[in-house]
C-alpha cells in the first residue's frame, strides 16, 4: 500500500513496497496518465524549455546553412591542392564597397583564377544576370537565390583592380548535388569540370601546352594579393556587417553557433536538472 502523499511506482520499477514523490518524476503522474510539466523549484520545466527550443530553431537554421557552406568550400579546397596548384582561401580584399571575401584564390600559369563556391541541392534555373536564380525541391517547394555570378564578377573586379594587367577570370563551383536541368549558364562548373578547367588554364589547351613556371608578372601579383589579404578577425566582422547590413540579420548570422548552443543547455537543463 502506498503511504499517504505518495504515488506508486507506474512501471513497476521500484518494487513492491517502494514509493517515491511525484515532485521527482519529469511529469506530473495521475491515474488518468501524465498530465502535463511538473513544477521544479516554483517554475515549470517548459519555461525552460520551450525558449530553449525556439534558440536551437533560430541559430541552428544559420548554422546549418554556415556548415554547408563550409562543407563544400572545403571539398573544393581539397580538390584544387590535389591537383597540386597554389591556393588561397577564404580572402578578404578591398572592393568597390568596402570589403569583399573571395571564397578561392587560384594560381595558374594563365593568370589568377576567382572561385566562388556554392553548396546547393535541388534543380537550379538561371533567370539571367542580375535576376537570381530560381531553385526547386520535389514537392514544388522553390527558393529564389541572389545570382552567384554576379557576386563573382565583383570579386573577379576587386581582383583587378588590385593587380592590373594581369590575367583574372572566374567561376562559381556548384560543389552540392545541385544541376541546370536546361543546362548551366557561362562560368558556372561543377567540382569535376573545375578540375579539367584549372588543368586547361595551367597547361594550356590544344598542341601547344604551358611549360615552365608560371610568368613573373603573375607570380607578383599572387604575393601582392596574398599582402592584401585582411586575415584580422576585425576585418572578417566588418566584411560580415557589410554583406548582412548589420543589425539583427548580422547577430543571427555571427552568433549561430552560441545562439544554437545556449538554447541545447536550456533544453537539456530543463531536462534533466
Amino acid at each position: 500500500m502506498a503511504n499517504a502523499g505518495s504515488l506508486p511506482d507506474p512501471l513497476g520499477r521500484l518494487g513492491r513496497d517502494k514509493t517515491f514523490d511525484e515532485r521527482h518524476l519529469p511529469f506530473a503522474y495521475s491515474p488518468q496518465g501524465y498530465s502535463g510539466l511538473a513544477h521544479r523549484g516554483g517554475f515549470m520545466i517548459w519555461d525552460v524549455i520551450f525558449p530553449g527550443v525556439i534558440l536551437v530553431s533560430i541559430g541552428g537554421r544559420f548554422l546549418r546553412r554556415q556548415i554547408k557552406g563550409a562543407v563544400g568550400e572545403q571539398s573544393v579546397s581539397l580538390t584544387i591542392k590535389g591537383m597540386g596548384l597554389p591556393i588561397q582561401n577564404d580572402v578578404t580584399i578591398p572592393g568597390k564597397r568596402g570589403l569583399t571575401q573571395i571564397d578561392h584564390l587560384v594560381l595558374t600559369r594563365s593568370g589568377i583564377v576567382v572561385l566562388e563556391t556554392k553548396n546547393y541541392s535541388g534543380s537550379l534555373y538561371d533567370q539571367g544576370r542580375r535576376q537570381g536564380w530560381i531553385q526547386r525541391f520535389p514537392g514544388g517547394k522553390q527558393n529564389r537565390l541572389h545570382n552567384p555570378l554576379d557576386q563573382n564578377y565583383g570579386h573577379i573586379k576587386s581582383v583587378e583592380a588590385l593587380v592590373p594587367g594581369v590575367p583574372v577570370t572566374g567561376f562559381v563551383v556548384l560543389a552540392g548535388s545541385a544541376r541546370f536541368p536546361q543546362g548551366a549558364p557561362e562560368g558556372v562548373v561543377t567540382t569535376r569540370e573545375l578540375k579539367r578547367t584549372l588543368k586547361g588554364l595551367h597547361l594550356g589547351e590544344g598542341v601547344a601546352p604551358c611549360k615552365g613556371p608560371v610568368p613573373q608578372r603573375i607570380q607578383d601579383a599572387w604575393v601582392k594579393l596574398q599582402q592584401a589579404d585582411y586575415r584580422d578577425s576585425a576585418s572578417h566582422r566588418e566584411q560580415m556587417r557589410q554583406v548582412t547590413g548589420g543589425g539583427m540579420n548580422y547577430w543571427l548570422q555571427t552568433g549561430a553557433p552560441w545562439i544554437t548552443g545556449a538554447g541545447l543547455a536550456l533544453v537539456l537543463g530543463g531536462i534533466f536538472l
